[in-house]
C-alpha cells in the first residue's frame, strides 16, 4: 500500500529531528506510537464486528436452507413438475369417480353382471410368450406341425430319428 523506502524514512526522521527537536522527539514518538495503536485497535474492533455480521448472514441464510430442507417433499416436486397446472390430477379423479357410479348405475340387471363375472379370467402372472424378434418366420408352403417341428430342435425325441 505505502511503499516507503529506508532513505525515505531517513529523510521523515531527519525532519521530524529538526521540526520537534531532540528534547521534544521522544515523547512525540510515544504519543505518535499511542495514536497508531488505537488506530489498529479500532481496525481490529471494526472487522470482528464484520465478520459478527457476516456470521450472522450466514447463519440466517442456513436456518433457511435447513428450514427449507425441513419441508421437502419429493411427491409435491414430483407432481409439480408433471402436472403443474393440475390438470391431469382433475382427469384422472374425474374418471375414478365415474369409475365407481358406473357399476352402481347398471346394478338393476344382475344376470348380466353374473354373466361378466363368469367371463371375466383373472390372471396372475403373465403368459411366458417369446419376443416376437426370437421367433423364425414359417417357410412357404409349410404347415403348422412342420414349424412346430423347426421350432424346436432340441427335443428328444426328434434327435435319435
Amino acid at each position: 500500500m505505502f511503499d516507503i523506502g529506508w532513505s525515505e524514512m531517513m529523510i521523515v526522521a531527519v525532519l521530524a529531528l529538526l521540526v520537534i527537536g531532540p528534547k521534544e522527539l521522544p515523547r512525540t514518538m510515544r504519543q505518535v506510537a499511542h495514536w497508531f495503536g488505537k488506530a489498529k485497535s479500532l481496525a481490529r474492533e471494526f472487522q470482528s464486528g464484520l465478520d459478527d455480521i457476516v456470521r450472522e448472514a450466514d447463519l440466517e441464510d442456513a436456518r433457511k436452507a435447513l428450514n427449507t430442507t425441513r419441508n421437502f417433499s419429493p411427491n409435491k416436486m414430483l407432481s409439480d413438475a408433471i402436472d403443474p397446472t393440475g390438470s391431469v390430477t382433475d382427469e384422472i379423479k374425474d374418471v375414478e369417480k365415474t369409475a365407481k357410479s358406473a357399476p352402481e348405475s347398471s346394478g338393476s340387471d344382475s344376470a348380466s353382471n353374473e354373466e361378466g363375472a363368469a367371463q371375466a379370467t383373472i390372471v396372475k402372472q403373465p403368459a411366458n410368450i417369446a419376443p416376437a424378434h426370437s421367433l423364425t418366420p414359417p417357410a412357404e408352403g409349410t404347415d403348422s406341425s412342420t414349424v412346430a417341428e423347426v421350432a424346436k430342435p432340441d427335443d428328444p425325441s426328434k434327435q435319435s430319428a
